[in-house]
């Protein structure tokens, strides 16, 4: 389904996006995606003014990385950053003061004496505020945001001169770094920030061909980009908005980034998340965090309970179960010395219920609670393992989940039941007689309780209330995310936050996708509620494969849900329908409709854009001629199907009119059927229909992430070849 955006000065945000996700394998919390949008927030601020007094900004390092290579934020990067020429940054900061709402904060080296940085930072508190006003002003994130503006500045041509004035910088750098060290007093210390600062912007940015950016230029001697590559401005989606980035912004990439399409999930100058401080205060302040699980030591306690109930009841069932077993032998003795008084209770009590086979064994039930149908592919091997088992009777009840927010209040109600894969028979979870029928097994996968503040389910659905209804209660995370790589990681910290929740700590199992996500669900576990608790939670806490091992009929059930798991994360989308849906026929037509003769095909995506263009005008529009030819002498094994970046049709116009014509020729060619085996797609209904992708061909962009996470073949367009 096609993301709705809008423009920045127009800036919303639908109740779903503040769910929690996972991008790229990496865990996404319902707070982080509050700080998204309140730095998103911000930034429309800084928009404005700028446009007010023409100034010209532009997304940059990690924010402009995240733009072209995933649509919106890195997953695993919390910062903003933008830069300006230093005459709008100076231009900027005497503006902002008078034009940013009361409250906000605006750190520069003048401003701020005790300030330390060189680039600017504009935040929207001093502190953290959780008062109702600014917590639906900021989309209930009650953390200090801020976004940073880097300054470019200006590099002298004459090459002399400038390895002159780069000495002079690290002089008086050295001297600053002495002085703080040794303490000296704040107003020398700041006269030599303002004396580097000096020097950094001595050479105007109009008399230069190549910018830096000071701070890391004149101690590493890096970070310098050709002024030229700012020249001209476009809008690149980003999140649920659009904002500014250089129109050559692959070039920019690579000077900063080298294979910038390459995913490195580490980094960062700062503590992650960039509010972990702020959230340890909040935390002191209210003895637990207030928009998230806490654990209680009752609560384990309970469970804890609950384990060694059922561990003895199991042991009793054993020993019972034994005793049993000598008492039929002695019946089965019995009956062969009586055999028609046998008979004639079996025949009175088939008769009474109408079935003449005998007594037959009830099966055992397992109830299977899934909410969003996209998430079902991380619960789908468990299923397959029971439904496979012959003890089992399996039900599938998708349970309505509700939009909510951080004050409590819950909104409209969703029902996705028609969006599950057509071989899932699922049932009215309001119609099931939970008391009644008391399944053996219920398996959840939202472990919430009440305690996210963007989407709930009804209170019947909690596990703290599942746990009457049910001998086992199963809990399998919703989201498929990758275990961390490392101790202490990004992707560590993240996580914990999905660890700790009251679901996990209710349940009897916790079923986690493998090895590596087991241990680290213990480790996490056994941190937080201590050493001596190792034992439960390595009996709890199994992977998958243990989990469908288990049951049964061992060998199919294993079978079935290892290809359940080889098949989940790689689920295609289908057209017309959300994430987890299937194709409607009217669908299924309007696909061979829109590819005509070439339908029954194999679709290759061809996506061209404006970077590419831009970069090598002429011999880009060279080697898409080579690429058409390709495509044509294919004969009819495959299609091509061209899809232009949004901006190459908004944006090369007005930005190199000479270009824009001689990609209109190209076409014209296509529109007019002179380029056999190739559709041109202009408005871009190939992107609706991912599921219908042989493979993906073209220039760096969000597109290329989205297909190796689909499992959809890529090849980046190599201009040389």
């Amino acid at each position: 389904m096609k993301k709705i955006r809008n423009d920045l000065t127009n800036l919303t945000f639908p109740p779903a996006y503040f769910q929690p996700e996972v991008r790229e394998g990496f865990y996404i919390s319902t707070m982080m995606k509050r700080y998204f949008a309140s730095q998103l927030k911000v930034l429309s601020l800084v928009a404005s003014i700028c446009e007010k007094y023409g100034i010209t900004w532009y997304a940059d390092y990690g924010t402009l990385l995240g733009a072209v290579r995933h649509g919106g934020y890195v997953p695993w990067d919390d910062d903003f950053d933008i830069c300006m020429m230093r005459d709008d940054y100076n231009k900027f900061f005497e503006v902002a003061a008078k034009e940013l709402p009361e409250g906000f904060e605006i750190l520069t080296i003048d401003r701020e004496p005790e300030y330390r940085e060189f680039i600017g930072r504009v935040v929207n508190s001093h502190a953290i505020d959780f008062g109702i006003a600014h917590m639906r002003e900021f989309y209930g994130c009650p953390y200090t945001v801020g976004i940073d503006i880097f300054p470019l500045d200006g590099l002298y041509k004459d090459e002399a001169k400038e390895k002159e004035r780069r000495e002079r910088a690290n002089i008086a750098i050295s001297k600053l770094k002495e002085a703080e060290d040794t303490g000296k007093s704040g107003k020398l210390v700041w006269e030599l920030r303002k004396k580097v600062e000096k020097i950094f912007s001595e050479c105007p940015v109009s008399q230069a061909d190549d910018v830096a950016l000071m701070v890391f230029y004149a101690p590493y001697g890096h970070h310098i980009f050709p002024k030229d590559l700012y020249k001209n401005i476009v809008k690149m989606p980003f999140e649920n908005t659009y904002i500014d980035v250089n129109a050559r912004y692959d070039e920019l990439l690579e000077l900063e980034y080298g294979d910038f399409m390459r995913i490195v999930k580490s980094g960062g100058m700062h503590e992650y998340p960039v509010y972990a401080e702020q959230e340890r205060m909040l935390r002191d302040h209210f003895g637990k965090d207030p928009y998230c699980y806490t654990w209680e030591p009752t609560q384990l306690l309970s469970s804890v309970q609950r384990y060694v109930q059922k561990a003895s009841q199991m042991l009793a069932d054993k020993v019972e179960v034994k005793d049993d077993n000598r008492g039929n032998q002695a019946e089965a003795e019995n009956n062969l010395t009586n055999p028609g008084d046998n008979l004639e209770e079996i025949v009175d009590k088939s008769a009474s219920t109408g079935d003449w086979s005998g007594e037959i064994e009830k099966k055992k039930i397992a109830v299977f609670l899934p909410v969003r149908a996209k998430w079902w592919d991380t619960m789908e091997p468990l299923w397959k393992a029971y439904s496979a088992d012959p003890e089992y009777e399996v039900y599938v009840l998708p349970i309505f989940y509700y939009d909510c927010d951080f004050e409590g209040n819950i909104y409209d109600k969703h029902d996705e039941r028609a969006l599950f894969p057509e071989y899932v028979q699922v049932s009215d979870c309001e119609k099931f007689d939970f008391a009644g029928i008391h399944p053996d097994v219920i398996v959840m996968q939202v472990p919430y309780d009440g305690h996210n503040t963007a989407m709930t389910v009804h209170e019947f659905f909690y596990s703290a209330n599942l746990l009457k209804f049910t001998d086992e209660l199963v809990y399998v995370p919703y989201l498929d995310m990758d275990a961390p790589a490392e101790p202490g990681d990004k992707a560590s910290t993240a996580i914990k936050t999905f660890v700790q929740q009251e679901g996990v700590f209710n349940a009897d199992r916790v079923v986690v996708r493998d090895k590596a996500l087991r241990d680290f669900y213990v480790e996490s576990l056994v941190e937080m509620t201590g050493a001596d608790t190792a034992s439960f939670w390595n009996q709890k806490v199994v992977e998958l494969e243990s989990a469908v091992n288990g049951l049964g009929n061992e060998g199919e059930n294993l079978e079935n849900g290892r290809n359940g798991l080889e098949n989940a994360g790689n689920k295609q989308v289908s057209p017309g329908v959300s994430d987890g849906g299937r194709c409607t026929d009217g669908e299924e037509d309007r696909w061979s409709a829109f590819l005509g003769k070439y339908a029954g095909r194999k679709v290759i995506i061809y996506h061209i854009t404006l970077g590419f263009l831009l970069r090598d005008r002429d011999r880009s529009i060279d080697k898409i001629i080579r690429s058409f030819k390709i495509f044509a002498d294919a004969g009819d094994r495959v299609v091509a199907v061209i899809v232009p970046q949004a901006q190459v049709i908004t944006e090369l116009p007005e930005i190199d009119g000479e270009l824009w014509e001689k990609y209109q020729e190209l076409v014209g060619k296509l529109e007019q059927g002179n380029i056999s085996n190739c559709i041109y797609d202009p408005n871009g209904f190939s992107l609706e229909h991912m599921d219908k992708w042989a493979g993906y061909y073209g220039d760096a962009a969000p597109l290329v992430r989205e297909c190796v996470n689909r499992g959809i073949p890529v090849m980046i367009e190599n201009i040389d070849v």
